[in-house]
């Protein structure tokens, strides 16, 4: 069981593991002189906590290595190594990844999150519990109006979450939701957090793990916050976050590590028939992506299928890794639209980035395979504010419209700095553009 009063002595909540889970072989972890539990997949190791203040890490790895990285890198934190042991001091609640040598299908990912608030009582009415200690074969939980899934930490359930016009719900825990056998059947179009024309929904705290495919999608809905999120997989078509249709939005301080898509922002009425209308004040913030083989870290796109896509946010995060897609489309910074949206008032802010081996921007205007509306779209006013890239190779960038009538517009970038470089024209950011109007470095 895990141990809550130990937050008001200011120690670690731990989070003990189901008796039987398979621990990593990679990696053994020690919190403030406490073994703590490491799961393992074969992408990552992870381990998850609470703390309301610093504490101290030891890691030892399974093997051996010359170089460890602490990411992200804006935190400044520089383990000390003996031997395969590394130690070092975690300020207070963030999402890591310790990287040995380059192996990035091997990092220790480290999440520690503040302890819980106003966590439900047993048998409180309208909750469905899973408690510590236990893995559960859930299946489909359905949640209705009014209700809340609460998965304790140290649990694990196997299952899938669906919601339909449900209204003032929530998902919440430090436990895990785990994927790995949920089954995408096809005809029934359900993703394994599928949130479909659903009002006033929190989910917060949980590690969402091994989705098959698209993860948390909260399609056709109002006023949703996702909160401290670890999503965790490498599965194809395993996007992690997909804002579908939907409004008043907020994602914050959560973790994504994907093989496809981070966060995507789309429309189509697929997953619910409000999924195909205007989309308008989202916000995404302090966030740590890892955009894994395919994909993009943050895109808009591809699936545009609706009037307008506005007032979008993506400030304060950090893009770890963008590795290479090599199919042409993939990036961190993306805009693919192919339908017939207009595009505009969107805001790119103070965004950190590491070793990006994909195009640095990519915003194109266009039709492609995903393509469904026959009319091409716009793409206006975007933003590009205090960006920086501070490891990794010197990226590309390509901005390209589709034809006279329908290319990118007013699009501003002020303060771009790449390794150190303060960028002041497409030349010196390697950025290709095709049928571009407006274009501004400042």
């Amino acid at each position: 069981m895990s141990n809550p009063e130990a937050s008001a002595l200011n120690e670690p909540v731990f989070y003990p593991a189901p008796e039987g889970t398979p621990a990593s072989p990679d990696f053994a972890l020690r919190v403030n002189g406490r073994a703590v539990f490491v799961y393992h997949s074969a992408f990552a190791s992870f381990a998850y906590l609470s703390a309301t203040g610093p504490v101290d890490v030891e890691v030892e790895a399974g093997f051996a290595f010359e170089k460890a990285v602490i990411r992200p890198l804006r935190h400044g934190i520089e383990p000390a190594a003996d031997g395969r042991r590394l130690r070092f001091r975690v300020p207070g609640p963030m999402q890591l990844s310790l990287e040995l040598d380059e192996e990035i299908r091997r990092p220790l990912f480290l999440f520690i999150s503040p302890p819980e608030e106003e966590v439900p009582a047993p048998g409180e009415p309208g909750v469905i519990r899973f408690e510590a200690g236990k893995i559960h074969e859930a299946g489909e939980i359905r949640l209705e109006s009014g209700q809340t899934l609460y998965i304790e930490g140290g649990a694990v359930v196997r299952g899938h979450v669906y919601a339909y016009e449900a209204k003032g719900i929530a998902i919440r825990g430090r436990g895990i939701l785990d994927g790995g056998r949920f089954v995408d059947r096809r005809e029934e179009n359900l993703r394994l957090v599928h949130l479909a024309g659903c009002e006033d929904v929190l989910v917060e705290g949980i590690t969402v793990f091994d989705s098959q495919r698209w993860t948390v999608v909260p399609a056709g809905c109002d006023r949703v916050r996702l909160r401290r999120l670890n999503i965790l997989s490498s599965a194809n078509s395993d996007d992690g976050i997909d804002l579908v249709g939907s409004r008043d939005v907020v994602v914050e301080d959560c973790f994504v590590r994907t093989k496809d898509d981070c966060v995507a922002i789309k429309a189509m009425s697929r997953f619910h028939p409000r999924g195909s209308e205007p989309i308008a004040r989202l916000l995404i913030h302090r966030c740590v992506f890892w955009n894994a083989e395919w994909g993009n870290a943050i895109e808009i796109g591809y699936e545009t299928r609706t009037e307008r896509i506005s007032e979008v946010i993506f400030r304060d995060c950090d893009i770890i890794r963008c590795e290479p897609e090599r199919y042409g489309s993939g990036g961190a910074i993306t805009i693919h639209n192919g339908d017939r949206a207009e595009i505009c008032d969107i805001l790119y802010e103070n965004l950190r980035l590491e070793q990006v081996m994909e195009k640095l921007i990519d915003f194109k205007i266009s039709e492609d395979r995903y393509s469904r509306d026959p009319e091409r779209g716009q793409i206006r006013n975007i933003t590009l504010r205090d960006i920086a890239v501070v490891d990794g190779p010197f990226p590309v960038s390509i901005i390209q419209g589709h034809s006279a009538d329908h290319i990118p517009t007013g699009i501003t970038v002020e303060n771009l700095v790449i390794l150190g470089e303060r960028i002041t024209g497409p030349g010196p950011a390697r950025m290709v553009t095709e049928k571009l109007r407006d274009l501004r470095f400042v």
